[in-house]
């Protein structure tokens, strides 16, 4: 093999093991090494593809975690940890992922951040002071500009403030390049 830092970095951080309480299936050992050998490679479009109930948000989790951990991110170099997108299309599933009992429950609450258009409506911003990011589609594609015309939130951040988006469920329409939702994915194209 040839060599790569960032491979090994994150061999060198162990998974979340929940207290001793969770432990990975092979094929999802398989999937998080797949994908984490892809982002040392400088891939920048990676698909896993799993049956329902097979843990995909865990397996997200686990690849969030590791490259937190070691402070990978777009620059190349472990100087800051990374910012992280979780996007889905129904709130079940960003709740399901974010919360006190929730797979991302490892990371500190401080680190975690739920996007909801009421919030950043009664703001009048939206929250950039976190790691890991919680959303729905819906709730990007919506906002207005001080004129009242649509301008959706996803606009008020850079298009290199994530690093690494996690699109769960992606096929109804995350992914699509005719989906209704891909202009967040083209906006921000320099996050993995």
């Amino acid at each position: 093999a040839e060599p790569n830092a960032w491979r090994d970095r994150f061999a060198a951080v162990p998974l979340a093991d929940k207290s001793g309480t969770w432990r990975a299936y092979y094929f999802q050992d398989i999937a998080i090494e797949r994908a984490l050998e892809a982002i040392a490679a400088g891939r920048t479009r990676i698909l896993l593809t799993l049956a329902t109930g097979t843990g995909k948000t865990v397996l997200a989790f686990q690849i969030a975690w590791k490259l937190f951990q070691v402070s990978w991110n777009l620059s190349g170099q472990p100087t800051r940890r990374p910012r992280i997108l979780f996007l889905a299309d129904r709130n079940n599933l960003a709740d399901q992922a974010y919360g006190k009992f929730a797979e991302f429950a490892a990371f500190e609450e401080a680190a975690l951040v739920r996007i909801k258009p009421g919030e950043v409506r009664h703001r009048g911003r939206v929250p950039k002071n976190g790691a890991v990011f919680f959303t729905i589609f819906q709730t990007f594609m919506s906002g207005c500009d001080k004129d009242g015309k649509p301008a959706p939130y996803f606009g008020d951040y850079p298009p290199d403030f994530f690093d690494f988006i996690v699109i769960d469920e992606c096929h109804r329409g995350g992914a699509n390049d005719e989906g209704t939702w891909h202009a967040i994915m083209e906006y921000f194209k320099p996050a993995v």
